[in-house]
């Protein structure tokens, strides 16, 4: 499904402006929690999969923990961006589905 135009942009600049992880680090962690396909590093996962699955109990113990695994704050940010972005968006194309199927 298509995205609306301020949504796709969203999209769009988390996946092309520089950031203090790779572009590529970025769509991997977004398909990741949106699709349910792509790798992420073994280090990061618990926290995507939180965030994809369970938001509400990410707390400072996971960011300490990738802190001293050697991730800045930019590195951290980016990651938990790309991983709310995903889950949020998988949540938004659940919604227009059932929408449609209700029409």
């Amino acid at each position: 499904m298509r995205l609306p135009f301020s949504l796709q942009q969203a999209v769009d600049a988390l996946l092309t402006q520089p950031g203090e992880t790779t572009s590529s680090l970025r769509r991997e962690i977004l398909e990741r929690n949106r699709f349910g396909s792509g790798s992420v590093p073994e280090d990061i996962q618990p926290l995507v999969d939180k965030i994809a699955h369970q938001p509400w109990t990410v707390n400072d113990q996971d960011f300490d923990r990738l802190r001293a695994a050697g991730h800045s704050d930019g590195q951290l940010y980016d990651i938990t961006l790309a991983a709310a972005l995903g889950a949020g968006l998988r949540r938004f194309d659940a919604g227009l589905r059932a929408i449609d199927e209700a029409s």
